[in-house]
C-alpha cells in the first residue's frame, strides 16, 4: 500500500542481477503483457513489473490518474522494492510514464526504453485522439466496448499482425473500466512528450513499431543520449508480437551503456 494514496499495486518480481529492470504496461492493458520480455532478462536482471493503478489487479481508484500519480507510483515501488536505478522500460502509456520519472529524477534511473511510445506536442495528440475520447465520452456502455475495441483493432495492429493476438488485446484493452480511461485520456492528451524527451538526460533508446505514434521532427531534435530503431513486422505491441527483435535492440543498448 502507498502511505500516500492507498493504492495497492499488483506486481510480479522474478530474476537476480544489476541493473534492475522495471517494466511497465501500456494504457488498459497489464503487466502481463511484459512477460515475454520478463523471460528474456530475468536469468540476468532482477526483473519487476506491476499493473498501474486502475488496471489489473490493482487498486482502481475513482480519479487520481494524473502524470504525478502514475510517477508517484513508480518512485514507491523503487522505494519498497530497493531498486538501485533501475532502467525503465515502458509500453505505450508506460513509456510516457517512464518518461516523465526519468526526466525528473534522472540520479534515480540507470537508462530508459520506451516501446512504441508518443514522441509528440500536445496539440498534436489532441488532434489524433479527442475524437476517440470523445465517442468514449458520449457512449453507452455497450457502445464503450465496441467503440474501444474497434479503436484496438485498427489503430494499434498491423494486417500482418497474428489474428488471435489482436482479439486478445482488444478485448483485454476494452475490460478498462470506463472512468479510468477518461481520466487517463485528459492525461494523455496533456502531457508534451516531446518536450520532456528533449528535457531527459537519462541514456534513452525508443523503439518503434511500424506504425509509431512519433512526430519524426520531434525525434530529430533529441540529444546525443537518445537511440531510436524500428523493428520490422509489427503493430504497436511490439513487446508481444516480435519480442525476439525487441529483446535483442533492448540488451544490445544495455551492453552499450554498461560498458561506458
Amino acid at each position: 500500500m502507498s502511505p500516500t494514496s492507498n493504492v495497492h499495486l499488483d506486481r510480479v518480481e522474478r530474476g537476480s542481477g544489476d541493473p534492475p529492470i522495471l517494466f511497465l504496461h501500456g494504457m488498459a492493458c497489464v503487466r502481463q503483457d511484459m512477460d515475454l520480455l520478463i523471460d528474456a532478462f530475468a536469468p540476468e536482471h532482477r526483473c519487476v513489473a506491476f499493473d498501474m493503478r486502475g488496471h489489473g489487479a490493482s487498486d482502481i481508484p475513482v480519479d487520481a490518474y494524473s502524470t504525478d500519480d502514475f510517477t508517484s507510483d513508480i518512485s514507491l515501488v523503487i522505494d519498497e522494492l530497493g531498486l538501485d536505478r533501475p532502467v525503465l522500460v515502458g509500453h505505450s502509456f508506460g513509456g510516457s510514464v517512464s518518461l516523465a520519472f526519468a526526466a525528473a529524477h534522472p540520479d534515480r534511473v540507470r537508462a530508459l526504453i520506451m516501446l512504441d511510445s508518443g514522441l509528440r506536442s500536445t496539440s498534436t495528440v489532441g488532434a489524433d485522439l479527442n475524437p476517440f475520447y470523445d465517442a468514449l465520452r458520449a457512449a453507452t456502455p455497450e457502445q464503450y466496448r465496441v467503440i474501444v475495441e474497434d479503436f484496438v483493432r485498427t489503430r494499434l495492429f498491423d494486417p500482418v499482425d497474428d489474428p488471435a493476438i489482436v482479439r486478445q488485446v482488444s478485448a483485454q484493452m476494452a475490460k478498462l473500466p470506463a472512468h479510468v480511461f477518461l481520466s487517463m485520456a485528459e492525461t494523455v492528451t496533456s502531457f508534451d512528450s516531446a518536450e520532456t524527451a528533449r528535457q531527459c538526460q537519462v541514456p534513452s533508446l525508443i523503439i518503434q513499431s511500424c506504425q509509431p505514434f512519433v512526430d519524426p521532427a520531434a525525434l530529430a531534435t533529441l540529444g546525443a543520449n537518445w537511440e531510436s530503431a524500428r523493428v520490422v513486422g509489427s503493430g504497436h505491441f511490439i513487446q508481444v508480437l516480435v519480442p525476439d527483435q525487441v529483446v535483442a535492440m533492448i540488451r544490445r543498448f544495455l551492453e552499450m551503456q554498461l560498458t561506458r
